[in-house]
């Protein structure tokens, strides 16, 4: 799903592509759960790899397969995910090159790469709450590598947006990175 309205926000890819996001809807008595998960994928440093991480599926949106295989934490198999089968299961796209946490932009000549990894994370949530996500009861934020490392960023923010309602929990997976 291309979050509607994204681009009109400055939500938008490295590339200036809308963001995305795959959903898988819950059912039965974990209708009101909720499980986001963020794409990992490494990062660019400065802007000739941004730039050229614009131009492939973690840059860009036009880029990405517009199908996704939901496996491990967000399978819809009972036998493989016991606990989270029947939740939402929402994988977010990775296409900002920075976690989900840069605002900002380089500008050379006619060329642009926007670093918008926020605007994309509160456009994609926005999107999401209006699809059942404002009434969970448990949500459970994780990812993997870049994307624990969002985890970890966006953890408190989420149980914010949701007003203390939902038990909200968050999961990274390799996703503290030491600087050695």
């Amino acid at each position: 799903t291309l979050v509607p309205g994204a681009a009109s926000t400055g939500a938008v890819c490295l590339d200036g592509s809308p963001p995305a996001y795959h959903l898988h809807r819950g059912s039965g008595a974990g209708a009101r759960g909720w499980l986001l998960q963020f794409e990992g994928g490494g990062w660019c440093n400065d802007a000739p790899s941004c730039a050229a991480r614009a131009g492939t599926r973690r840059g860009s949106t036009r880029l990405m397969s517009k199908l996704e295989v939901f496996s491990g934490v967000l399978s819809n198999d009972p036998a493989r995910n016991p606990d989270f089968y029947n939740w939402n299961r929402v994988k977010l796209r990775y296409c900002d090159g920075g976690s989900f946490a840069g605002d900002s932009e380089f500008r050379n000549g006619s060329s642009v790469i926007y670093m918008r990894g926020q605007r994309i994370w509160d456009a994609i949530i926005a999107d999401l709450l209006t699809k059942g996500l404002a009434k969970a009861e448990k949500v459970l934020l994780s990812g993997c590598s870049a994307g624990g490392l969002a985890t970890f960023f966006h953890c408190d923010n989420l149980g914010e947006l949701l007003g203390g309602v939902a038990t909200v929990k968050c999961m990274s997976d390799a996703g503290f990175f030491l600087d050695v």
